[in-house]
């Protein structure tokens, strides 16, 4: 995106993307292939994982694919996280249930990068650990970082209300 060129995508055509990055990438993948992503994921590396085309100008924008698991509790092997992917999609399936137009679908945005996480959290329960997985898009200059996040389980939680 050179130039300074700005591309709008609908936050629904982001929630798709990200859902059918997530499936292609593990779930209708080999178990072998989706275990070699988790590695190179795991070891901090961005991922190249397609690309989008800007329907007016023809621009090709490169997607990658991040995690973010500063936040994870418990052990960080391939099939906790597989329960914990697998949540969140699961969350993402109830989502558009739903609502098929997506037309609630909320999300936190970061007003200084544009950045976008999808109020959708994917919960899950590991022995006694409950980890939190969501998904995030972040545009940058020159591509677009859809991002596997998660975050502290404890700000999911209910309280209880202070006497």
């Amino acid at each position: 995106m050179t130039d300074q060129q700005n591309i709008n995508i609908d936050a629904r055509r982001l929630f798709n993307l990200g859902a059918n990055l997530l499936v292609a990438g593990f779930i209708n993948q080999k178990p072998e292939k989706a275990k070699k992503l988790f590695k190179e994921l795991k070891q901090g590396k961005s991922i190249a994982a397609g690309h989008l085309t800007a329907e007016q100008s023809g621009i090709k924008i490169p997607i990658t694919l991040e995690l973010e698991r500063s936040e994870y509790r418990g052990q960080f092997n391939f099939p906790n996280f597989e329960i914990c992917l697998k949540s969140l999609l699961n969350q993402f399936q109830i989502k558009v249930r739903q609502d098929k137009e997506l037309k609630e679908l909320r999300t936190l945005t970061n007003r200084e990068t544009g950045g976008i996480v999808f109020n959708v959290p994917g919960p899950a329960q590991i022995d006694d650990q409950i980890n939190v997985l969501m998904l995030g898009i972040e545009p940058r200059e020159n591509e677009v970082r859809v991002q596997l996040m998660f975050f502290d389980p404890d700000q999911f939680l209910k309280k209880p209300p202070a006497e």
